[in-house]
């Protein structure tokens, strides 16, 4: 049951994150609250993901989760390298500042720097694809491909207003 819901609470958490990405895309959602409460329940459901995975996989043991890491990553790049736990300790508190960001200062985070915005959903990009497209297998690497394509549309360029023609 423990594997079960280390799985299920990785999904839901990332499926949350995306429809947030979505929902800030509206202006009018960005201040309505939906967003935020997507965000909100997406990094619950990640947090839970953390905890379950130490407590089923890794004991409660940093060694053992760096091991692991170190494994997997050997098995797919070649490389024995563990540091990709501290990655994952850096994704959890980077969606947590993002979280009280716009939960506490909605309006400065609407406006922050393009540079910073850019910097956040490049680093986000990166997790994910490599934790739920290049990390995993199967069925569920069709559905890391999906949330990769929703986060894609919703972080497009927005198009320039159109201007009004003048009335005559």
């Amino acid at each position: 049951m423990g594997e079960l819901l280390t799985r299920v609470t990785i999904w839901l958490a990332l499926g949350l994150y995306a429809a947030a990405q979505v929902a800030r895309r509206r202006r009018a959602a960005a201040t309505s609250g939906a967003g935020l409460w997507l965000l909100t329940s997406g990094w619950g459901l990640y947090i839970a993901h953390v905890l379950l995975a130490f407590d089923v996989h890794y004991d409660w043991s940093h060694a053992m989760a760096y091991a692991e890491t170190a494994t997997l990553t050997e098995a797919l790049t070649g490389w024995r390298w563990g540091g990709g736990l501290y990655l994952n300790y850096l994704f959890s508190a980077v969606w947590g500042i993002e979280l009280c960001w716009w939960r506490w200062t909605p309006e400065s985070y609407e406006r922050r720097a393009h540079w910073a915005e850019l910097a956040m959903r490049a680093f986000f990009l990166f997790m994910i694809v490599n934790g739920a497209v290049v990390f995993v297998s199967g069925p569920q690497q069709w559905l890391g491909v999906l949330i990769v394509a929703v986060l894609l549309v919703a972080w497009r360029p927005c198009p320039p207003p159109l201007a009004r023609a003048p009335r005559p």
